[in-house]
């Protein structure tokens, strides 16, 4: 297993698949971390100390400003999607979709043979794909509708352009077809393409493609392909290690997430999760739940009591048994007790039943205006070096239990509460 912290940044990113392929590789604290903008995504990779994060869109070219180093691939490309750091602690920029897109074309050798490649459309994926291609000795044509758009790559890489409109009569001309088209766009019909083409579409799923393939014999390659080969040096970027592809395929092929409608907020003590909770409740027709209250409820006691008569860990086993009889409720927002991510099965029962969101703020936040009475772990000389002390020692947790951090530093409740609705309504129905 590796321990590092990594995360993958976008907006909206919470449907990104990197931490399936991630974790399938064996990095567990690997988690989505949901920003506005790209300040506030280094921000937060800072101050949570990560030691790599992948970025999707729209934030691949505003990061670069933040780092101390490009590789060649990602000054090419003017774009980032992976940020490490080097043996020096330089941070590091590379983009490894141009890869991505190298690994998966390199699956079917005997198409680049004749050095032909069309790209259809000319958005944000193009750089990446058109750059692949040369980097593999092709001839790149590029054909869309934006005319100022294939002028600009035309003489940014020196790429030949064709008209989209006439795009029946040449695109049997070229061995290898990359579409980096929206979902669902069709430019020509596939029935038209041959067994001695390769296609290559950007999208993860619902390719126009896939089905006609199986019946004209072209070979096929979806977005999931490119996902994966990106994730491959990726990781290397990370760890320093090499991993399989077939690893993260294999995930990526087993894995499920059906939001039912089960949210969970972790996250250090007054951070928010309670007040923020219940207004997310009253925006969402969602019932709350706050865990130390129904325990409270439950046993009898207050938490202060159940620590000092029955110790931590009867706590934490009573924190479990009240997970699982959760775990077929739905439309509930649950906000955890700051030391429930703490045991193992309890950062499992919430990664598989919940859409568990790490809402994170520096200690000092969190311990502003908190009445620490009722905090048995806080009952010391001095509370606020032992608060940071217990949050350094929790970030794995969190980050192994957590879908996603949401950072909420300097937010007032209300305004968590909207945050967490705009992250999980832009992939979720809520």
């Amino acid at each position: 297993m590796n321990t590092k912290l990594l995360a993958v940044t976008g907006n909206p990113v919470l449907h990104s698949l990197s931490p399936v392929l991630m974790n399938s590789a064996g990095c567990e604290n690997y988690f989505r971390l949901c920003a506005e903008t790209a300040d506030e995504a280094i921000r937060t990779f800072k101050q949570l100390g990560l030691q790599g994060l992948n970025v999707t869109a729209p934030f691949k070219k505003d990061v670069i400003k933040y780092l101390d180093f490009l590789t060649e691939n990602a000054k090419k490309a003017e774009a980032v999607n992976c940020i490490f750091y080097s043996s020096d602690k330089k941070l590091c920029g590379d983009n490894t979709d141009i890869k991505g897109v190298e690994l998966s074309l390199k699956l079917y050798p005997q198409f680049l043979q004749q050095k032909k490649m069309l790209v259809i459309g000319s958005g944000g994926a193009t750089p990446a794909v058109i750059i692949a291609g040369q980097n593999l000795g092709l001839n790149v044509t590029v054909t869309a509708r934006n005319i100022n758009a294939l002028e600009n790559l035309k003489q940014r890489f020196g790429v030949l352009t064709a008209d989209i409109k006439n795009i029946g009569t040449f695109v049997n001309d070229f061995p290898v077809i990359v579409q980096a088209l929206p979902s669902g766009v069709k430019v020509f019909e596939p029935e038209i393409l041959t067994s001695e083409h390769l296609i290559l579409d950007a999208n993860y799923k619902n390719s126009i493609f896939e089905i006609p393939a199986q019946k004209i014999g072209y070979k096929f390659l979806s977005g999931k392909n490119w996902l994966v080969n990106q994730a491959v040096p990726a990781f290397e970027n990370f760890t320093g290690e090499k991993i399989s592809p077939e690893i993260m395929y294999e995930a990526l092929k087993n894995y499920q997430f059906n939001f039912q409608g089960r949210i969970a907020l972790t996250g250090f003590m007054g951070v928010g999760k309670t007040t923020a909770g219940k207004k997310f409740a009253e925006l969402t027709g969602y019932r709350f739940i706050d865990s130390d209250d129904e325990i409270e409820k439950q046993e009898g006691m207050k938490i202060s009591q159940i620590f000092a008569e029955k110790g931590e860990e009867y706590f934490r086993k009573v924190e479990t048994e009240f997970l699982k009889s959760l775990s077929k409720e739905k439309n509930i927002l649950l906000s955890c007790g700051g030391g429930m991510v703490k045991t193992a099965e309890n950062r499992k029962l919430l990664r598989e039943n919940f859409l568990n969101l790490w809402l994170y703020a520096p200690v000092e936040y969190c311990l502003d205006g908190l009445d620490i009475s009722n905090r048995p772990l806080l009952q010391c000389e001095n509370p606020v070096e032992k608060a940071r002390e217990m949050f350094l020692s929790r970030v794995p947790f969190y980050a192994g239990g957590a879908y996603a951090v949401i950072n909420v530093e300097n937010l007032n409740r209300q305004q968590i509460a909207e945050k967490i609705y705009e992250q999980v309504s832009k992939t979720f129905k809520i």
